[in-house]
């Protein structure tokens, strides 16, 4: 199950190539290192596409689960992550009639909020974590926000992706990450990141074609004023 699940979402990604794929990341970072994080990934738009992979017996070889099955796995997958160490109040909900997944936790640290990650990913591979969620680096030390992300994204399915008829309709779709903060922000390295009026608040958007073509423009360090 955990393949099929993880086959589905590769598979919705791929089909969201032909309309528009939405991610909001929200990220707020307190003081002391402890925060809380939002993720709502949105395929509404492919729902006909993505119905029509449900209503198939099998997918690569693989039974394709029920919307129940798929509800009950990812519940599954919540409580793991709820149950690691310095994370907490994990929820999400898996939206099978618009096709929206959202999450949302609290973290001790952005360290723990990285090791839950990839204890999740290990917990389900039944395996080591592979070599891209290890290269995720994501901490706030000496007044320094830093995420890198862009290695995260396999070649293989970057070069995938890039390959498919519709790749370039990629670029009507988009991903918002923002980060937040209870002081203000002295600078951000990335030039496409906007800094908020009020200064407590990073925003960088990008569409998924720009993802996809330059993985590294995930990777930015944001400064807080001292």
């Amino acid at each position: 199950m955990d393949k099929i699940f993880k086959l589905l979402l590769f598979s919705f990604l791929l089909v969201s190539l032909s309309s528009c794929i939405e991610l909001i990341e929200d990220t707020t970072l307190n003081s002391d290192g402890s925060g809380s994080y939002k993720l709502t990934l949105n395929f509404s738009s492919s729902t006909t596409r993505i119905n029509s992979i449900m209503a198939m017996d099998t997918l690569a070889g693989k039974k394709v689960p029920t919307q129940n099955e798929l509800q009950l796995k990812m519940q599954e997958y919540l409580t793991q992550l709820d149950s690691k160490k310095g994370i907490s109040d994990v929820k999400g909900t898996l939206n099978t009639e618009s096709w929206i997944i959202k999450i949302e936790l609290n973290f001790e640290s952005l360290s723990d909020f990285k090791k839950g990650i990839t204890a999740l990913v290990q917990d389900i591979s039944k395996d080591k974590p592979s070599e891209n969620v290890n290269n995720i680096q994501l901490s706030y030390e000496n007044h320094t926000y830093l995420r890198e992300f862009g290695s995260f994204i396999p070649k293989a399915w970057q070069e995938k992706v890039q390959s498919d008829k519709d790749f370039g309709r990629l670029n009507e779709g988009k991903c918002v990450f923002i980060q937040r903060f209870d002081q203000e922000v002295a600078k951000v390295s990335s030039k496409e990141a906007r800094i908020s009026k009020n200064k407590k608040a990073v925003m960088l958007q990008l569409t998924p074609i720009e993802i996809v073509n330059n993985p590294k423009k995930l990777d930015y360090t944001i400064e807080i004023a001292p």
